[in-house]
């Protein structure tokens, strides 16, 4: 009964750590899907042989943003959103939407991950608030190690995919890719650049989804892009205060 109840008692802690911006931001998310739908149907919507993978849209749509917010909250939670909601469901529409790269490694790179990066999380909570988990940052070493990692992947993955017939936007798909990898891995050891590293995929996606004309994962896109600043600033005060918190006085 006392571990029943200190789980209830964590889980009416975490509902009650959402600010009114994070309940608005998330409301004004679900309220634009609709809107989108109803009224600005994209090329998939009107084609009625993809409902399934507008389906997939859908949920990806709303799910990203609040795996984001999850993230911006230093929450371990996140984690298992992005795979059931997230993973699965986006594998299936880049699939159908011949962005291999991207596909695949939604399948055996980021399903893993997440789960290796709940599991991980999950040693490292808050010494004052056990819903969070600690984060920090890179040394400048470690971002220049970062970025020659990206070009490097992007570059020859992306001449590799060229050589699979029906292949599409193959450097751009293999950048996103990159880019994404770097983003899930500096995640998993709860460094603050992964804001950064999410920021251009964001970009790149948004490139993506409007070659592909799936112009509904552009909300997606727009929510993350407020979030990522929100939660690149969020984070950043935190650490700051906790090197003021070990700094001897």
């Amino acid at each position: 009964m006392e571990k029943a109840e200190l789980k209830k008692n964590k889980f009416i802690e975490f509902l009650k750590s959402f600010t009114p911006y994070q309940i608005i931001y998330l409301a004004m998310v679900i309220a634009m899907v609709v809107l989108f739908a109803i009224f600005l149907p994209d090329e998939m919507l009107e084609d009625t042989s993809n409902t399934f993978v507008l389906t997939c849209s859908i949920i990806a749509v709303i799910a990203n943003p609040i795996c984001e917010l999850l993230i911006s909250k230093q929450s371990k939670w996140n984690f298992i959103v992005s795979i059931i909601f997230i993973e699965i469901t986006e594998s299936i529409l880049y699939f159908s939407l011949g962005y291999y790269s991207t596909a695949i490694i939604s399948v055996v790179f980021w399903i893993p991950i997440d789960f290796v990066s709940f599991l991980n999380w999950n040693k490292h909570p808050d010494e004052e608030k056990d819903i969070l988990t600690k984060v920090k940052k890179l040394s400048w070493k470690q971002d220049l190690l970062v970025i020659l990692a990206i070009v490097a992947f992007g570059l020859g993955v992306g001449y590799l995919l060229t050589l699979i017939p029906g292949a599409e936007d193959t450097y751009l798909d293999a950048f996103c890719s990159a880019v994404g990898m770097s983003n899930g891995i500096l995640l998993l050891f709860r460094y603050h650049e992964q804001w950064i590293a999410w920021m251009l995929t964001l970009v790149l996606d948004a490139a993506l989804y409007i070659s592909s004309g799936s112009y509904i994962m552009l909300i997606t896109v727009f929510a993350m892009v407020i979030n990522t600043c929100y939660g690149f600033i969020k984070w950043l005060i935190y650490i700051k205060k906790k090197k003021m918190e070990k700094t001897p006085k």
